[in-house]
């Protein structure tokens, strides 16, 4: 009997399905829930924010975590070198001038000259991304550009020191730059629908667990979205507390974003995610970080 009991045990017992994000504005809410109304999470998900885009690039490729809140550029780019055959399970924002690149007051005078421009960058695909649309779409002669590799949490010290002449950064590290005397020069407006962020899926996990992911992509995420819209919220004050920002700054940079509940991000996948995936697909490979990429497909039963 104790044998059996044992042997019934262990098949009861799942390692937990880690799922991860960077600390980006647009995936706060669910870590907001994750803090408040940790039961609503399904029992089998940890959901862990990390630093930085890398840590998350990380984890996917050591199969530390199958499911990560990742930028379709960044999400195109990952299944494309790996053979970890992601599949993309929501929609969850729309950048709309929350990632920009921003600059020092004397950025004007730095590019009317010929001399190099430093920029500041996160090394992951979203970054580049970012830094070839404006370079194209301001005719910036790409041989002028020099990168410097920087964590999002070390942007603000570095611009304060003058380490570079312009940042790429997303909310809400673009408000603290901005906060410390930032301009921007270029953002997400100008790019309507080119950063789209994302769950990814491990094809794997899915089939295996699919139930529970799909309920925390739908049902967990129109709860998270709806518990910030109400600015007097216990959740709306601790996603300030979160991303370092006063309630007037979040509501500037929540302006900045938008959320898709789960119907928009069904209605998303099934009408526009392919025009948008291939529009990316094709800058990336115009960017010179992939020769091409292998499509990234919705997973099965989300439409």
């Amino acid at each position: 009997m104790l044998a059996a009991a044992t042997l019934l045990s262990c098949e009861q017992y799942q390692d937990p399905i880690n799922v991860v994000g960077n600390s980006w504005l647009g995936y706060q809410p669910f870590y907001v829930q994750n803090i408040l109304h940790p039961e609503l999470t399904p029992t089998q998900l940890n959901v862990t924010m990390l630093v930085s885009d890398v840590s998350v690039l990380r984890m996917l490729t050591n199969q530390a975590a199958a499911v990560a809140f990742l930028s379709l550029d960044n999400a195109l780019s990952l299944n494309s070198r790996t053979d970890l055959n992601f599949c993309i399970a929501a929609v969850l924002t729309s950048s709309y001038g929350a990632d920009a690149v921003l600059a020092h007051s004397d950025i004007d005078t730095k590019l009317s000259g010929e001399e190099p421009l430093l920029i500041g960058m996160e090394d992951s695909a979203l970054s580049r991304f970012i830094l070839s649309r404006w370079i194209e779409l301001h005719e910036i002669n790409p041989q002028r550009i020099k990168r410097q590799i920087v964590t999002p949490a070390g942007q603000l010290r570095a611009f304060e020191r003058k380490q570079f002449d312009a940042v790429i950064a997303y909310a809400p590290f673009s408000q603290q730059l901005e906060q410390a005397g930032a301009v921007t020069v270029f953002s997400s407006r100008e790019i309507k629908d080119e950063i789209i962020d994302t769950v990814i899926v491990r094809q794997s996990a899915w089939r295996q667990h699919k139930e529970a992911l799909k309920s925390y992509v739908t049902n967990n995420w129109d709860q998270a979205i709806e518990a910030i819209a109400n600015n007097q919220s216990e959740d709306f004050s601790t996603l300030a507390q979160l991303t370092g920002l006063s309630k007037p700054e979040l509501k500037s940079a929540l302006a900045g974003l938008q959320l898709y509940n789960s119907q928009a991000s069904r209605e998303f996948l099934a009408t526009r995610y392919d025009q948008v995936s291939a529009t990316v697909a094709s800058h990336l490979v115009d960017s010179g970080l992939h020769a091409n990429l292998k499509a990234l497909p919705v997973c099965e039963g989300v439409l």
